[in-house]
């Protein structure tokens, strides 16, 4: 009977099904979702800091209406500017009243070009006519052992019906490339 209860008899084993999360048989899912969290977290840090530092800098205090130290900052970088690029201006129009300057007496002009500036070097300069257009355009190029410069220069003068273009004469004085330009008296108009 021994023998008939023991083959009766079954065994009962229990199988326990655990829960697991959805990432635990996905180990790349999570990573990519633990590096989305990290850099959501760090973008937002430095999204609230530097919208801290913004509002700081940039709010106008309104108990005694100063502006702020960024707008201060910009104001005055701007005027440093200005006070360089009108200084600088300056500085060119001395440099381009020594290079070329200009004399009327009563019956001519006169252009005087100093040719120090373009070498030494008539054929560096080009004096071109249209019209009542008197055209100088000057080229020089300095060569140096690491760089080369090249400096251009064009200077435009517009006279009236008094003058004739067409008869203008050029001459080499010493350092001055001098045009000479006839104005035309009352008889020849």
């Amino acid at each position: 009977m021994d023998e008939n209860n023991n083959s009766t008899i079954e065994q009962k084993t229990e199988v326990k099904e655990e829960y697991r999360p959805m990432c635990a048989n996905h180990p790349y899912l999570k990573t990519i979702f633990i590096s989305m969290l990290i850099f959501l977290g760090a973008f937002c840090a430095f999204y609230v800091v530097s919208d801290w530092h913004f509002k700081r800098m940039m709010v106008i205090r309104p108990f005694n209406h100063e502006m702020g130290m960024a707008q201060k900052m910009m104001k005055n970088e701007m005027k440093t500017m200005d006070k360089m690029f009108k200084s600088q201006q300056r500085d060119m129009q001395k440099r381009s009243a020594s290079i070329i300057h200009m004399e009327q007496d009563d019956d001519e002009y006169k252009v005087v070009i100093d040719l120090r500036a373009f070498d030494n070097n008539e054929n560096n300069l080009q004096v071109k006519t249209n019209g009542n257009i008197l055209t100088i355009d000057g080229r020089t190029i300095k060569k140096s052992k690491n760089n080369e410069q090249i400096s251009e220069f064009q200077q435009n003068y517009l006279f009236g019906d008094n003058v004739n273009l067409a008869e203008l004469e050029k001459e080499t004085n010493g350092n001055f490339y001098v045009i000479t330009i006839p104005i035309k008296t009352a008889n020849e108009r």
